[in-house]
C-alpha cells in the first residue's frame, strides 16, 4: 500500500494501486480495516478489489474521503473489546450505500448520510464503485451538544439537507490544510466539524451557541477561506467558482467576506500577497525567479503584482530578497 512520505504525519493518502492484485484485498483488510478502523472487510462480486483514500487527523476528529470497491465493512462482536467510543458520519458521495446497526437497516442514497458508532455491532456497505466521506469524534465531545444522541443514530440525512452541503464543503476544505497549519487552527476546524455534526443531526445554532459551540455562520466563513486557501493558485479563483463547490451563492459568499470588513477581491489579494511573502523568504526558493512566485500565487500581471507587493510590505519583492541574510 503506498503511502506519500512528503506528507505530514496528520495527513495520509493509501491506495492499492501499487500492490500486486492479488495482495491488494489482504493488506487492505489488516492495514486500513484491523489496525486503522477494528473492522472486518467482505467484498461484494468477484470484481478485483481497489481502493485508496486521504486521512485527516486533527485535535479530536478525523476525516477520511476516498473510493472503494462494493464491500461490507463491518464491526464484529469479536471487535468490540478494541473498540473506541466514537461517532462517525458516514457521508455517500457517489453511489449508494446501506448500513445496520442498532437494530436498525438503512439505505443511504448519494449525497445523503448516517450516523454510526464504532463501539456496536455494525455493518456500513458502499455500493457500487462508490465514494465516501466520513468524519468521525468521540462519542463524549458531540453528547454535551446533543443530549439525545442515541435518537439521532442510524437515521438517514437527505441529500437536501443544508447542514450536509456545509459539512461536505467544510471537510473537503480541511482536508486541504496545509502542513504548517497551526495547532491551534486544527483544533478550530475539528470543533467546527463537531458543532456541524450537532446542526446535522437538528440542533439549532442558537442550542450550539447556547453550549459553548462556534457559530455555524463562523464555520461558513472558516470553509470559504479555507477553500480560498487551496485555490489561491488559481488564476480563475472567484466568488462564483468558489460558491459553486460550497454549495451556496456568490452573493453570499461576498457578503460573509463583507462583514469580516473585506470584499472578496481584497481577501485573494491579501493571501496571494502573503504566500508570496512567504516563498520570497523561504530560504528553500531563493533560487526561484520573482516571475514564477507571482504565477504560482495565482498572478498573471507581473507589474500589478510588484505594485500591489509594494504597497502592502513597503518594498518590491527584489527589495525584500535583498536584504534578506544569506542562507547558510
Amino acid at each position: 500500500m503506498a503511502a506519500s512520505q512528503k506528507l505530514p504525519p496528520e495527513f495520509r493518502k493509501l491506495s492499492t494501486d501499487a500492490l500486486p492484485e492479488r495482495d491488494r484485498l489482504a493488506v487492505w483488510r489488516e492495514v486500513y480495516g484491523r489496525l486503522m478502523f477494528n473492522m472486518e472487510i467482505d467484498p461484494i462480486g468477484d470484481d478485483p478489489f481497489r481502493a485508496e483514500v486521504a486521512l485527516r487527523s486533527l485535535p479530536g476528529a478525523g476525516i477520511s474521503m476516498g473510493s472503494r470497491s462494493p464491500a461490507d465493512f463491518t464491526i464484529t462482536r469479536a471487535l468490540l473489546a478494541t473498540a473506541s467510543d466514537n461517532i462517525v458520519l458516514a457521508i455517500v458521495l457517489k453511489g449508494r450505500a446501506r448500513a445496520s446497526q442498532l437494530g436498525r437497516d438503512q439505505s443511504v442514497a448519494q449525497g445523503g448520510a448516517i450516523l454510526m458508532t464504532t463501539c456496536d455491532v455494525g455493518t456500513h456497505t458502499l455500493l457500487d464503485q462508490g465514494q465516501h466521506l466520513t468524519v468521525q469524534l468521540p462519542r463524549k465531545a458531540l453528547a454535551q451538544f446533543v443530549p439525545d444522541l442515541g435518537s439521532r443514530l442510524m437515521r438517514p440525512f437527505s441529500p437536501d439537507s443544508q447542514a450536509l452541503r456545509l459539512m461536505i464543503a467544510y471537510a473537503r476544505a480541511a482536508m486541504q490544510l496545509d502542513a504548517s497549519s497551526s495547532h491551534d487552527l486544527q483544533r478550530h476546524v475539528a470543533v467546527h466539524l463537531r458543532d456541524v455534526i450537532a446542526f446535522i443531526a437538528g440542533m439549532q445554532e442558537h442550542e450550539i451557541d447556547a453550549q459553548g459551540g462556534g457559530s455555524i455562520r463562523a464555520v461558513r466563513l472558516r470553509a470559504i477561506k479555507m477553500a480560498i486557501e487551496s485555490q489561491l493558485g488559481l488564476r480563475e479563483l472567484s466568488a462564483e467558482t468558489l460558491a459553486v463547490a460550497q454549495q451556496i451563492s456568490p452573493d453570499y459568499v461576498r457578503k460573509l467576506l463583507r462583514e469580516e470588513g473585506t470584499s472578496f477581491s481584497e481577501y485573494v489579494l491579501t493571501r496571494r500577497l502573503a504566500r508570496a511573502h512567504a516563498m520570497l523568504t523561504d530560504p528553500l526558493r531563493a533560487g526561484q525567479h520573482i516571475a514564477s512566485i507571482a504565477f504560482e500565487v495565482g498572478f498573471n500581471d507581473l507589474s500589478y503584482f510588484n505594485r500591489t507587493f509594494r504597497r502592502r510590505y513597503r518594498r518590491s519583492p527584489s527589495e525584500l530578497r535583498d536584504v534578506l541574510p544569506p542562507a547558510s
